[in-house]
């Protein structure tokens, strides 16, 4: 069976990757790797030893498990910018998302509204947008790496002092109103 997209290989290569650090024989084979690629510690021992004294080889660095899933974190993040650019997103922009639902067919949805919080997570950031609809307040997270969001367009930057807009909640619904 072939993968079909991108992302699903990123994560299949992310997962077989993770399996395969969890493993303590590959984690010690890692680690002879890192010291036979680093020739100038080895010549800086050599001349330690010539000197005088038999000194210890530097150790190798740990190859620990958080680091790894930052590195993968990163990865996943510039393949999906490669796949798509994310413009910058700050509190009080006026964003405008086409995103594609998953109904009998496909169909695009424009969403717009004013980001009334970001939430960076890695892979996994998502803004919320504040939107009066029919004279009720909605708010949608998106997922701002998500496959499904085909574009992300900001109309407007509005000046903002706070990170989190949630005040907008109880204020006049032409706070949250715009054309």
């Amino acid at each position: 069976m072939a993968v079909e997209t991108a992302a699903e290989t990123g994560m299949f290569e992310v997962k077989a990757f993770i399996q395969v650090l969890s493993n303590r024989a590959f984690r010690r084979k890692l680690r002879n790797n890192v010291e036979a690629e680093e020739p100038e510690t080895e010549a800086a021992g050599d001349a330690a030893e010539e000197e005088g004294g038999a000194a210890k080889p530097p150790r190798p660095p740990i190859v620990k498990l958080g680091d790894i899933m930052g590195i993968l974190n990163k990865r996943a993040v510039e393949a999906a910018e490669s796949e798509r650019p994310v413009p910058d997103l700050r509190t009080g922009d006026i964003v405008e998302i086409k995103l594609e639902v998953p109904e009998n067919r496909r169909r695009a949805s424009i969403y717009k509204g004013i980001v009334i919080s970001k939430q960076n997570a890695g892979i996994h950031t998502t803004i919320r947008i504040r939107r009066i609809i029919a004279g009720i307040g909605v708010e949608i997270v998106f997922p701002v790496y998500s496959p499904n969001i085909k574009e992300i367009k900001v109309v407007k930057h509005r000046k903002v002092r706070r990170a989190r807009l949630y005040y907008l909640r109880d204020k006049l619904p032409r706070l949250s109103t715009f054309k």
